[in-house]
């Protein structure tokens, strides 16, 4: 089947429509099973009744109600034995066809999404090599006279960027100097930095948090020095991006592989070729 027509028709939605049908189908089956299995029991009691009964209809009554039970057992046999399991095959083969419409319909869209890649790619593929040859050809002349000219720069003339330089790499970024300041900050006896300048109170390093006690702790006296606080940004490396030279552009097909010449075998012929021959 062409792939615009497994597209169209939609098999996944008709597949899931039989699924759908087959539950349903199941379900009912096993709703009139539950019904059977509610008339054995229902004919079991009536039996048991006409079997004590008295009177010159008795031996009828029982006769109905044991045909009825036969009956009723018949029917949740035939229910257990060929409706039921005929109804979990025919969901099961209902879900095997929802799961292989699934793959038809995948299938079809990457055959269709194939070729058309494959008819544009044919198509435009050889005017964008030709116009990237052109551009390569282009860069690598410019490249030649920088490099030339960079070699023999006029006075005080600053070396001249490559053509791609400029608009494929970052280049690196000296250390910023945000802010340069003088404070005063507190520090430890031991002459190490207080980190946290909020603890120290009148001149001593609180040890604990507010509200909670701590013994047999020794003062901390801090004293304060002024310190020279720099906010920088640290100094970031240049990336280069990849070159239009390094990058080849294949062609269009391969070259086709050189005829073989013929040759020429000499073979024993085997037993039915040989009786063939006589």
């Amino acid at each position: 089947m062409a792939v615009t027509d497994i597209l169209k028709r939609d098999p996944v939605a008709a597949a899931r429509k039989t699924h759908e049908a087959a539950l349903r189908g199941l379900s009912n089956a096993l709703a009139k099973q539950t019904a059977a299995v509610a008339e054995v029991e229902a004919a079991e009691r009536a039996q048991t009744v006409a079997a004590t009964a008295d009177g010159d209809a008795a031996d009828g009554v029982l006769e109905n109600a044991t045909r009825r039970l036969r009956d009723a057992r018949d029917l949740v046999e035939a229910f257990d034995r060929r409706v039921i399991p005929a109804a979990e095959a025919a969901v099961m083969q209902a879900e095997a066809a929802v799961a292989d419409a699934e793959k038809q319909v995948q299938y079809a869209a990457a055959e269709a999404q194939g070729k058309a890649a494959r008819a544009k790619l044919a198509k435009e593929y050889p005017d964008i090599q030709r116009r990237y040859t052109e551009l390569l050809e282009m860069v690598v002349g410019a490249d030649a006279a920088i490099e030339a000219a960079n070699a023999n720069p006029p006075a005080e003339a600053s070396p001249l960027p490559t053509v791609e330089a400029p608009i494929r790499d970052f280049p690196a970024q000296p250390e910023r100097i945000l802010s340069d300041t003088v404070q005063p900050l507190w520090y430890h006896q031991d002459g190490s930095r207080v980190r946290d300048q909020s603890r120290v109170k009148d001149g001593k390093y609180q040890h604990h948090k507010p509200g909670i006690m701590v013994h047999n702790v020794v003062t901390d006296h801090c004293r304060k020095i002024d310190t020279r606080v720099v906010v920088s940004v640290p100094f970031r490396a240049g990336v280069s991006g990849p070159r239009l030279s390094a990058t080849k552009l294949p062609p269009l097909k391969a070259e086709a592989p050189a005829d073989l010449p013929e040759k020429i075998e000499y073979r024993v012929p085997d037993a039915g070729q040989r009786e063939g021959l006589v």
